[in-house]
C-alpha cells in the first residue's frame, strides 16, 4: 500500500498543483483591466428579454424601454444607482423616444403621442418619424421637419426639404444632421444648427438594402463640422461594416457636395486592424475628445464577440483604439452618462443586460475585486481549458511509439536484456528516446494562441526547451523514487512515459488548443 501511494501519489499530487496554477491564473485574468484608465465591465441586475431602447435625458438619467415598461435609473460617476423607478409605458420598437421621467413622447401608429400619468394624448397625427435629443423632439411629415417644444407644449415647422426625410441624428445642443431621400439607392445629408437653420446638402450616402448608412455622429470642432458615419453592406451573404469621416468649415457647409474618407482603427498594443467597426460615437470624457465604437473582439476565442473600444480623437484616417469592455458577448454602442462613465446594452444570446464602465479611480480599483460572476467566469474558463488538454493527449500519443517498438523488438529478439537485476539499459534507452519526442511538438504548440493564453512564467525566449527540461527533471525524480522494482523494464518505462504525459497535459496542455 505504501509503495502504491508513493508510485501514484507523487504524480497525482504534482498534477493537482499544476491544475491549481491554471485556475489561479484564470482568477488573475478576470482582474485585469481592459486598458489603463478604464474599469472592467460592471454588471447591473437589470436584464431584458426584448432588445431595449436607451435614452439619456438632460439630467443624465438613463431610461430603458423594453417589455412594455420604461425603467429609469440615475447613476453617479461610480456607477452606483442612486434613483430607480419603473413606468408602465410601451414604447414602439425601432423608434426613438423622449422623456424627462414624468412624461413620455414617442411614435405609435403613425402619430406622435404624449404619455403621462398613465394617460396618452395625441400631439400630432400622421407623422412619418421622429428624432430626439436631450432637450429636443423633432418629427416630420414627408419633407417637412417640425419641432415640438416640450416646455411650451407647442409644435412649429423648422424647414421643408425637397424630398421625404429618411431620418435624423440630434446632438445634445439641438443641432442635427438630417437624412433626406434622393433616389431609390441614395440619400443626402443636411446640417441643422442649434438655431434650427438648415444648410444645403453636403453629402450623398447609400441607402439601398445591400449598402446603406447605418448610424452617424457629429460635432463642431475648431469651427469645422466633423462627421463620422457607419456604412453597412452585404455581398454574397457576407456583412461588412466600415466607418467614414468628413470635415468641413461650418461656413461652407452645403456649398458643395463632399466625399467621406474611409478610416481605420488599429489596436494600440499590437497594431492589429479592428474588423467590422461600427456604432461610432464622439464623446468628451474628462476633457479628452474620444471616439467610442464597437468592433469584433481581437482576442483568440472572440469569434462571436463584439466589444466596445475607445480611441483618442486625432487628425488623420487611422486611429489607435484600445478595448473598454471585458464581456464575451455582443455589445451595442455605448451612451455617455457622466464625464467619467458610459453604459451599453450587452446580449449574451438569451437576454439583454446593461453593462457599464468608468474612468473613476475608485471604480477602476473596485472592478478588479473578485465577484460572484467573475469567479464563475474564471472557473468556467479553467474547466474548458482542462478539456482542451484531452486534445493534447490524443495528438501526443505518438510520442510513445518509438519506445514501444524498441521494447517490443527487444522483448522478441533479446529477452535476456529484461532479466537483469535493477534497471536495464533497455529501459534507460527507451526513456531517452521518449524524452526527445516532445521537442518539435512543443515548439509548434507555442503559437499565437499559446502566447495569449499562457501565464507569464511560460513566455520567455527558449521557454519551449525550458519546459521540456523542467518536466523531464520532475518526471525523472518521480520515476526514481516512485518506481516499483517489481514492475520490470517495460513497466518502468511506461511509468515514466505516462507520468510525463500527465504532467505535460496539465502544465502546458490547457494553453495549446483553442476550444473557445
Amino acid at each position: 500500500m505504501k509503495e502504491k501511494l508513493k508510485a501514484f501519489g507523487l504524480p497525482i499530487g504534482i498534477t493537482l498543483i499544476f491544475i491549481a496554477a491554471l485556475f489561479v491564473h484564470q482568477l488573475l485574468l478576470v482582474k485585469e483591466l481592459p486598458q489603463q484608465g478604464w474599469s472592467r465591465s460592471l454588471p447591473f441586475e437589470e436584464s431584458f428579454k426584448e432588445k431595449p431602447q436607451v435614452f439619456v435625458d438632460a439630467e443624465d438619467k438613463i431610461h430603458i424601454a423594453s417589455d412594455g415598461h420604461v425603467q429609469t435609473i440615475k447613476m453617479n460617476d461610480k456607477l452606483a444607482i442612486s434613483e430607480e423607478s419603473t413606468t408602465k409605458t410601451k414604447i414602439t420598437r425601432g423608434y426613438p423616444f423622449w422623456t424627462d421621467g414624468k412624461q413620455y413622447i414617442f411614435y405609435k401608429g403613425g402619430n406622435l403621442l404624449l404619455s403621462s400619468s398613465g394617460e396618452e394624448q395625441i400631439l400630432e397625427k400622421d407623422i412619418a418619424g421622429l428624432g430626439t435629443g436631450k432637450n429636443d423632439v423633432f418629427f416630420w411629415k414627408d419633407g417637412t421637419l417640425s419641432r415640438y417644444d416640450v416646455e411650451k407644449r407647442t409644435s412649429s415647422d423648422v424647414h421643408t426639404f425637397p424630398n421625404a426625410i429618411a431620418g435624423m441624428y440630434v446632438a445634445d445642443n439641438g443641432s442635427a444632421v438630417v437624412q433626406v431621400e434622393k433616389d431609390n439607392t441614395h440619400d443626402v445629408l443636411y446640417y441643422l444648427d442649434e438655431k434650427q437653420l438648415a444648410s444645403g446638402a453636403f453629402l450623398t450616402v447609400d441607402s439601398s438594402p445591400n449598402k446603406k448608412m447605418d448610424g452617424l455622429t457629429f460635432k463642431i470642432k475648431d469651427g469645422n463640422l466633423l462627421v463620422f458615419y457607419n456604412q453597412k453592406s452585404r455581398s454574397q451573404g457576407t456583412l461588412a461594416y466600415n466607418v467614414f469621416k468628413l470635415e468641413t468649415p461650418v461656413g461652407k457647409i452645403g456649398n458643395s457636395m463632399l466625399e467621406g474618407e474611409k478610416v481605420e482603427f488599429d489596436l494600440s498594443d499590437t497594431g492589429q486592424k479592428l474588423m467590422s467597426p461600427g456604432g461610432v460615437q464622439l464623446m468628451e470624457m474628462e476633457g479628452r475628445e474620444m471616439i467610442l465604437l464597437t468592433s469584433e473582439g481581437t482576442k483568440i476565442g472572440d469569434n462571436n464577440t463584439v466589444s466596445v473600444y475607445a480611441a483618442p480623437l486625432e487628425d488623420g484616417a487611422v486611429f489607435s483604439a484600445a478595448p473598454v469592455s471585458t464581456t464575451k458577448h455582443v455589445s451595442y454602442p455605448p451612451v455617455k452618462i457622466s464625464d467619467e462613465a458610459i453604459v451599453w446594452v450587452n446580449y449574451d444570446g438569451a437576454d439583454y443586460a446593461l453593462k457599464g464602465s468608468s474612468r473613476n479611480p475608485e471604480v477602476i480599483s473596485e472592478s478588479t475585486n473578485w465577484s460572484k460572476s467573475s469567479v464563475k467566469e474564471a472557473i468556467n474558463n479553467g474547466v474548458l481549458m482542462m478539456f482542451s488538454s484531452l486534445v493534447t493527449i490524443m495528438t501526443s500519443f505518438y510520442w510513445v511509439l518509438p519506445s514501444l517498438f524498441l521494447l517490443i523488438l527487444m522483448y522478441i529478439f533479446k529477452p535476456n536484456a529484461f532479466e537483469k537485476d535493477g534497471i536495464s539499459w533497455v529501459e534507460y534507452l527507451s526513456i531517452i528516446i521518449f524524452i526527445f519526442m516532445p521537442v518539435s511538438y512543443t515548439q509548434n504548440a507555442m503559437n499565437a494562441y499559446f502566447e495569449q493564453m499562457a501565464p507569464g512564467y511560460l513566455l520567455f525566449p527558449g521557454s519551449g526547451y525550458a519546459v521540456i527540461t523542467f518536466l523531464t527533471v520532475i518526471t525523472l525524480a518521480i520515476w526514481k523514487f516512485g518506481r516499483d522494482p517489481d514492475w520490470g523494464s517495460m513497466g518502468g518505462a511506461f511509468y515514466f512515459m505516462g507520468t510525463y504525459i500527465l504532467l505535460y497535459i496539465t502544465f502546458i496542455g490547457p494553453y495549446i488548443f483553442n476550444l473557445y
